[in-house]
This record gives C-alpha cells, sequence and structure tokens, in this order.
C-alpha cells in the first residue's frame, strides 16, 4: 500500500511538471495573447479561400 502511494505521487508529480511546462511554453509562445481573435479565424481562412477561387490561385 505504501508502495502504490509512492508511485503515485510520483507519477502526479512528474506528470503535473510535464503540464506546468507544457502551459509556460503555450504562454512565451502567445498562445493566450489574445483570446477572442480565435473565433476570427475561420472568417479569414474562407476568406482567403474565396479569394483563390475567384482569380484561379494567381497572387
Amino acid at each position: 500500500m505504501l508502495w502504490l502511494t509512492i508511485v503515485l505521487l510520483i507519477t502526479t508529480t512528474l506528470l503535473g511538471g510535464i503540464f506546468f511546462g507544457l502551459f509556460r511554453w503555450a504562454v512565451k509562445d502567445g498562445q493566450f495573447d489574445d483570446p477572442e481573435e480565435a473565433k476570427y479565424v475561420i472568417f479569414r481562412e474562407e476568406e482567403n479561400i474565396l479569394e483563390v477561387a475567384v482569380d484561379g490561385g494567381k497572387k
């Protein structure tokens, strides 16, 4: 029982450290700079597709 508790503590500590490192990397990379921007990305992608369809992809 004690062995299982030690294994679980070590595992959760390592997983917590990994996720904290990933979170810090995402913050440093700028993923959370503008949370409102995500909902407008789809409209820009559709505009780009429409522009390519209209001019035949010649830009």
